[in-house]
C-alpha cells in the first residue's frame, strides 16, 4: 500500500493499516515527516507552522493521540482567545461579548440579532446570507463581514456556508443580551478546551506518530500518476506499482499529477480554489505581551486577520515570548517578503500591545500555499465528481486537503483511520 504525505491523515492511516496487518510505505516530499505539524526552535522562540491545536470531540481519537504521545505529555488548556477592535479587547466569539464596545455599537448588534431572528423567510443561499440570517446587520457590519472579507479575500456571496454551520457559534438571544451586558458566563465554540505537548511543539504529536507508522521515505516526492498501469513516478526517477493508493496531497495537485485523468476531471480540478497564509514569526525579549492565546483583527488597518502566541501554550511563562502574525492571500499573489514583515510588524506596534520593555529579537516567516479551501460554488459542483472518480480508479484522497474541506487535526486522523478500514475491507473481499 502507497501513501502520499506523512501529514496526520498519511501517519494516521498507515498507523491503522499496520494494525490490520496490512504493509504501506509513505513517500514524503519533505525532510522530515508531519506534513503542516512542524515546529521550527530558534534560539530561544519556539514557532509552529501556524497555529495547530488538538481539540477533541471523539473520544476513539483522544484516546488514540494521549496513547501514541503519552497523556503526561500534553498540557490541557481553556482557550483564551479575543477580538480586537474600536481599540477594545473583547472576548471570543464576539456575538456574546460585545460589553465594552462603544454603545452604538452594542445597540446596533442587538437591534439587528433581534429583527434578525423575527424576519426569518427563507434559507441562506451564501455565506453573506447566512450571517445576516443568524446574526442581523449590525454584528455583520461590526465582525462578521470586514473579518470574513479581509480573511477569504472574495465576495462573501461566493461563498456557501458548509463550514461555518459546525465553526460558528450560533447563540440565542438570551446570550447575546447576556454578553451585551457582561453577564454572559457560558463558553461557545468547538475549541473551548484544548491540548499541547508539553515540549517540542506541535510537531512532537508527528513525530510519536510517524514511530507508530509502516516505512517513511522522504524527500521522495511525486511528479506522475498513471491509471491505467497503476504506477507513480518519484522526481528521482523512481516508478512504483501500486493496487490500490492513498493521497494526502492537495486535491487540485493530485489531479494535475494523473496523467491519463479524462479532460473533464483535468477541468473539475482547475475550479478548485484556495487560500494561502503567510506567516510572520516574531521572536520578542521582555513581559508577557497578553495572557490570550490567539487575538482576532477584524479591521482593515491591521494588514494580520490573527496574532498567536505560542509561549502562552507553555505551563511556565519566560521572558522569551514567541508569537505570529497570520495574513492570507490569493495564491496569485505575488508577495515581497520582507516587506510584508515590515508591514505586520508597524501594526502590531500599532495595537499597543508591544510596549517599550519589549524587543524584537527575532523575525522571520513561514508560508502556507495551501491554507485554506475556499467553499464556492464551484467546489459544491465538482467534489464529489471528482473523489468518486479517484476511488473508481483505486485512489483514497483523504484529510484536509485530500478531500477539500475545511477541518481539524483531529478529523484528519479520523479520515485516516476510516480510510484504513475501508482499505482493509476491500483486501479481504479480494482475497
Amino acid at each position: 500500500m502507497i501513501i502520499i504525505g506523512s501529514g496526520p491523515a498519511g501517519l494516521s492511516c498507515s498507523a491503522h493499516l499496520k494494525d490490520s496487518g496490512i504493509d504501506s510505505i509513505i513517500f514524503e516530499k519533505e525532510s522530515r515527516a508531519g506534513g503542516l505539524l512542524k515546529t521550527k526552535i530558534i534560539g530561544n522562540y519556539q514557532f509552529d507552522y501556524g497555529g495547530h491545536l488538538l481539540h477533541f470531540r471523539d473520544p476513539k481519537i483522544e484516546k488514540l493521540v494521549k496513547n501514541v504521545v503519552g497523556k503526561k505529555n500534553f498540557i490541557k488548556i481553556k482557550r483564551k482567545a479575543f477580538i480586537y477592535s474600536n481599540r477594545v479587547l473583547t472576548p471570543y466569539p464576539f456575538q456574546v461579548n460585545t460589553y465594552g464596545l462603544p454603545n452604538h455599537i452594542i445597540q446596533d448588534c442587538l437591534l439587528g440579532f433581534i429583527k434578525a431572528h423575527l424576519n426569518k423567510k427563507r434559507s441562506p443561499r451564501n455565506f453573506k446570507e447566512w450571517i445576516l440570517a443568524h446574526f442581523g446587520q449590525g454584528f455583520a457590519k461590526h465582525f462578521f463581514f470586514p473579518f470574513n472579507q479581509k480573511f477569504w479575500k472574495i465576495r462573501l456571496e461566493k461563498l456557501d456556508s458548509e463550514w461555518a454551520e459546525w465553526s460558528i457559534p450560533k447563540p440565542s438571544l438570551k446570550n447575546v443580551m447576556e454578553g451585551a451586558l457582561g453577564l454572559n458566563k457560558e463558553d461557545f465554540g468547538y475549541n473551548i478546551w484544548f491540548y499541547y505537548p508539553k515540549t517540542g511543539g506541535i510537531e512532537t504529536v508527528a513525530r510519536r506518530m510517524a514511530g507508530k507508522a509502516g516505512k517513511i521515505f522522504l524527500n521522495r516526492e511525486i511528479i506522475a500518476v498513471h491509471l491505467k498501469d497503476r504506477k507513480i513516478l518519484l522526481a528521482n526517477g523512481e516508478k512504483w506499482q501500486y493496487n490500490r493508493l492513498v493521497s494526502t496531497m492537495p486535491l487540485k495537485e493530485l489531479i494535475k499529477l494523473i496523467k491519463d485523468a479524462p479532460a473533464e476531471i483535468k477541468r473539475a480540478g482547475n475550479e478548485l480554489k484556495y487560500l494561502s497564509v503567510f506567516c510572520v514569526n516574531l521572536g520578542i525579549k521582555g513581559p508577557k505581551i497578553t495572557p490570550a492565546h490567539w487575538i482576532y483583527f477584524p479591521e482593515k488597518r491591521f494588514i494580520f486577520y490573527r496574532a498567536g502566541f505560542y509561549s502562552n501554550f507553555f505551563e511556565k511563562s519566560n521572558n522569551y515570548q514567541s508569537m505570529v502574525l497570520e495574513i492570507t492571500h490569493l495564491p496569485e499573489e505575488k508577495i515581497k517578503e520582507n516587506l510584508l514583515i515590515k508591514r505586520a510588524i508597524s501594526d502590531f506596534k500599532k495595537t499597543g500591545f508591544l510596549r517599550n520593555k519589549h524587543q524584537i529579537e527575532h523575525s522571520g516567516y513561514m508560508r502556507i500555499p495551501y491554507a485554506y479551501v475556499l467553499y464556492d460554488k464551484a467546489r459544491s459542483r465538482v467534489l464529489d465528481k471528482i473523489l468518486n472518480f479517484l476511488e473508481k480508479n483505486q485512489i483514497y484522497s483523504i484529510g484536509r486537503y485530500g478531500r477539500w474541506g475545511y477541518s481539524t487535526i483531529e478529523d484528519a486522523l479520523r479520515e485516516g483511520g476510516e480510510g484504513a478500514k475501508k482499505i482493509a475491507r476491500c483486501q479481504s473481499q479480494n482475497q
